[in-house]
C-alpha cells in the first residue's frame, strides 16, 4: 500500500521512526527501566464492568456503548497527560504513569 508521501508503508514507518527517535541522553537514563504492576488495564472494560449485562444484550446498542467507552478512555488519557505535564516528579516524555 502506498501512503501520502508516495512511499510503501514500510518506508514511511521507517522514516517516522528516525524522526521521532529519542535522544541518547534519554536512552541512557531509561536503559534499565522495567516497569511492573502499572495498574488495572481499563481499556474496553469500564462500561462493561460498571453497568448491567442487560444493557449489553441488545447488539444494536453495542456500537453506541463502545463509542462512549472510547470517549471515556480518551478523557482518562488526556487527564494523565495533564498530570504528567504539571508534575515535577515525572519526566515529561514518560509513558508509564498511573
Amino acid at each position: 500500500m502506498i501512503n501520502i508521501y508516495g512511499e510503501p508503508d514500510g518506508e514511511y514507518s521507517r522514516r517516522l521512526y528516525y524522526k521521532t527517535r529519542s535522544s541518547y541522553l534519554n536512552q541512557a537514563k531509561h536503559l534499565n527501566d522495567n516497569f511492573k504492576n502499572l495498574g488495572y488495564n481499563y481499556r474496553g472494560k469500564i462500561l462493561k464492568n460498571g453497568t448491567s449485562s442487560e444493557l449489553w444484550a441488545n447488539p444494536q446498542q453495542i456500537s453506541l456503548y463502545s463509542k462512549l467507552e472510547g470517549m471515556i478512555i480518551f478523557l482518562i488519557e488526556n487527564t494523565k497527560n495533564i498530570k504528567k505535564h504539571f508534575s515535577i516528579a515525572h519526566s515529561k516524555d514518560t509513558i508509564n504513569i498511573n
